[in-house]
């Protein structure tokens, strides 16, 4: 069932109504107003929250806050674009921040993109006084399933960055971004319906541009609070998997000179996930696509993912991918 979007004219908006349209991206949603906790005027301006259709959810805002305000929910898994025009940000997912420190200031343009896996919980802090103008766009994976963007053969960048838990891209917008941002901020006086179809295609606009952002940086985003010095030796180590066959994490450590200590905990904060896993995955993704475009065998295909028993990759192959090696062969 679609939300009913706010769409306010410089009107206050209360606590409660925000806690209500929250429902569409997650669940216990609480506020904390000046120490106190209840209802009452939280913010003055233009607010929408608004599934556009099932999996795309649009949130704009062009608000000042009231109060002193502190917001929680537990968000569902998904993948969220947060495009900031103007105003401070502090907010965070799972303690993460969604515009590290450093990365602007209030009157600097700033533009994100986040993926979830799974649950996290959001929170937000922010004063009274303070005026943010932003718009985010949360689309869920099974939106992302049905576009064919969660396929690692169809889009493969975008496969890889939205099934890694609380990857997050972030980079300076271009005028065109910022147009749409804007846009959706203001938009024509159209009819409800025509608004609705305004409103979608901007909101798919700032998606694509978004994940066309990730070429911007080569497979390797930061998960939490990963330093530049990390992240080069994380694309040193990515180099090295393109260049040898199965290599072992000795054989990694050693090329790229580092020690398998520090390999594992660069692929956990770098990628959120076990060296083992990601190179697992992606011998995989490396059959498969040798099974569709060379049509090799499934047993020549597991050699080339380092199974030694095609039946054990055929195992690993149906839990990673949902379909079993012979049927896309």
């Amino acid at each position: 069932m679609m939300g009913m979007p706010f769409d306010l004219d410089d009107e206050t908006i209360a606590a409660s109504r925000i806690a209500d349209a929250s429902a569409l991206v997650g669940k216990g949603f609480a506020w904390r107003r000046s120490g106190q906790v209840g209802d009452g005027a939280a913010l003055k301006g233009h607010y929408r929250l608004t599934e556009l259709r099932p999996g795309l959810v649009l949130h704009s805002s062009d608000t000042t806050e009231l109060v002193d305000l502190e917001t929680r929910i537990e968000q569902r898994p998904g993948v969220t674009f947060y495009l900031f025009l103007q105003g401070a940000v502090d907010a965070a997912i799972d303690g993460s921040p969604i515009i590290p420190a450093g990365e602007g200031d209030g009157g600097t343009v700033r533009a994100a993109v986040m993926a979830r896996t799974r649950p996290t919980v959001f929170t937000r802090r922010s004063r009274r006084g303070e005026h943010l103008r932003k718009v985010n766009v949360t689309i869920s994976h099974e939106w992302l399933a049905d576009c064919g963007l969660a396929d690692p053969l169809r889009a493969p960048r975008v496969a890889e960055f939205c099934r890694t838990h609380l990857a997050r891209h972030g980079w300076r917008p271009s005028n065109s971004m910022i147009a749409i941002g804007e846009q959706i901020l203001r938009p024509p006086s159209y009819e409800p319906a025509l608004q609705r179809l305004y409103l979608e295609s901007r909101a798919l606009e700032l998606v694509a541009e978004g994940f066309g952002q990730l070429g911007a940086r080569r497979a390797c985003w930061a998960i939490g609070h990963v330093g530049s010095r990390d992240l080069h030796r994380m694309r040193r180590i990515e180099e090295c998997l393109r260049e040898f066959a199965n290599p072992t994490l000795d054989e990694i450590a050693a090329a790229t000179g580092t020690s398998v200590s520090t390999l594992q905990r660069l692929f956990q904060a770098v990628h959120g996930m076990s060296a083992f896993d990601y190179i697992r995955r992606r011998n995989l993704t490396r059959a498969r696509r040798a099974i569709e475009h060379e049509g090799l065998s499934v047993a020549e295909a597991a050699h080339l993912a380092g199974y030694r028993s095609a039946a054990n990759f055929s195992t690993a192959f149906k839990r990673h991918f949902g379909v079993s090696p012979r049927s896309v062969r």
